[in-house]
């Protein structure tokens, strides 16, 4: 061992002595482990998205038997904007608890091990080489102002130091206030969204491989326009990784275009 790896160890032997590690979702001390700051039951109730999937929206392939089965009916029939949608973890329990803390009641001691889980889920499908900036989907003006932050961006500031993409907050932006998309019909929820994002000074993202990255996806309508005004934009590329899949997605996304 390194004598800079016992002080490391000494260090952080002081630190758990006097400043105890807590889980970053529930709270908890039950074996926390030091870099993801989950304990050991959140760790074990959080269901990944792995493969087999689809190679272009990302969506669970049910029943398929290899681990690259191909490109699901729906992306056959309706292309998305985006190359590759890639998720990290189902919007269910204790995750879903904390994104509603972390986004509604200023929780943003829960950043850090929901950031950790989208590292997590970038290093399974993603390299670092592919992508020459990440972009977080903007929320509007109105309610940044009413929520203080946009949970997106602190997202993406933890995967972006993490990887040394470089990161840009402000040339997606998000031109006109939506209604959750939840509980929308199709045509409601194509209205909704249609030209309600923007890119501030093009040159910022002209020819670059965008990666874009949001927190939840209820319906998959969000990405899908924030990648299509980023390529209208100038973008080479746009793929997109998402903390969150909401358990009910599968039959949203087959009614979004």
């Amino acid at each position: 061992m390194s004598f800079e790896w016992d002080f490391f160890q000494l260090k952080r032997a002081v630190s758990d002595l006097f400043f105890p590690r807590a889980c970053g979702i529930c709270g908890g001390m039950d074996e926390v482990e030091p870099y993801s700051f989950l304990c050991r039951d959140c760790r074990s109730s959080i269901r990944e998205i792995v493969p087999p999937i689809c190679l272009a929206c990302g969506l669970p392939l049910p029943g398929a038997v290899l681990p690259d089965a191909g490109v699901c009916g729906r992306c056959m029939t309706s292309p998305r904007p985006y190359g590759r949608a890639r998720y990290a973890v189902y919007y269910e329990g204790c995750v879903r608890e904390a994104v509603v803390r972390f986004k509604y009641s200023g929780g943003l001691y829960a950043a850090r091990p929901l950031s950790r889980l989208l590292v997590e889920a970038f290093a399974r499908h993603f390299t670092s080489g592919e992508f020459d900036v990440i972009v977080p989907v903007p929320v509007h003006r109105s309610r940044l102002i009413h929520r203080g932050f946009n949970q997106a961006v602190i997202l993406a500031e933890g995967l972006a130091g993490k990887t040394a993409i470089p990161l840009d907050r402000g040339s997606l932006v998000k031109t006109r206030r939506t209604v959750p998309q939840v509980g929308l019909v199709r045509h409601q929820r194509l209205k909704n969204l249609s030209g309600s994002f923007g890119v501030h000074r093009k040159a910022r993202v002209k020819d670059l491989r965008v990666l874009l990255v949001d927190d939840v996806a209820t319906t998959g309508a969000t990405i899908a326009e924030a990648a299509r005004t980023l390529l209208n934009g100038g973008a080479a590329s746009v793929d997109a990784l998402v903390l969150c899949m909401s358990t009910g997605v599968h039959s949203q996304f087959s009614a979004v275009s």
